[in-house]
């Protein structure tokens, strides 16, 4: 009969290293949620907008949501 020699090299990358890239899958993951619930996106804007209209009361509001005309177009007083 004759004699058959069978070798087997270790396959590289699966095994061993699986638990690598579990640690590596689970860092990502953490990063993600922590970008998305525990604040790394979250921005401040403190954007100041200061629109002064002719004829408008400066720093109030108008009730009606429009400014009274000014100099024109109404009932008049005798003297």
């Amino acid at each position: 009969m004759a004699d058959v020699q069978i070798q087997q090299t270790p396959e590289t990358g699966s095994g061993g290293g699986g638990w690598v890239w579990a640690i590596i899958v689970l860092i990502l993951l953490a990063v993600i949620a922590w970008f998305v619930f525990g604040g790394g996106l979250h921005r401040t804007n403190t954007t100041k907008i200061d629109i002064n209209a002719p004829g408008a009361p400066a720093g109030g509001a108008s009730g009606g949501g429009a400014a009274a005309p000014s100099g024109g177009g109404g009932a008049k007083k005798g003297p």
